[in-house]
């Protein structure tokens, strides 16, 4: 399995934009926790997270079902998502080879 990491081709203009909005990531939790309750509802999941990613992090700055704030990018879904130019889907993480390992998925939440 080939383990390089994927990066945006815009990644420089993309860590930067998130850089000016100078979030507090630790204090998001509440404006953010009906999204995450909506998206889990819509997509028919039991967890949802609204995440942010920087050049290292992934910031989680509202989550439902999973208590979590941080994690390395390179452990996260989200990192393929801001890769594509479309949506990214994987229809069960389980069954994935990038993703059946990670911590969140081979424990219960």
């Amino acid at each position: 399995m080939d383990t390089k990491l994927p990066i945006p081709a815009n990644e420089l203009d993309r860590a930067m934009g998130l850089s000016d909005f100078n979030i507090d990531y630790t204090n998001t939790e509440n404006n953010f926790k009906d999204l995450a309750r909506l998206a889990a509802s819509v997509a028919g999941t039991e967890i949802s997270l609204v995440n942010l990613i920087d050049s290292y992090t992934q910031w989680t700055i509202s989550s439902h079902g999973l208590d979590i704030d941080q994690m390395p990018r390179e452990e996260s879904v989200c990192q393929y998502t801001i890769v594509e130019d479309d949506h990214f889907e994987v229809d069960d993480l389980s069954q994935d080879i990038r993703f059946k390992d990670k911590f969140y998925v081979s424990k219960d939440p």
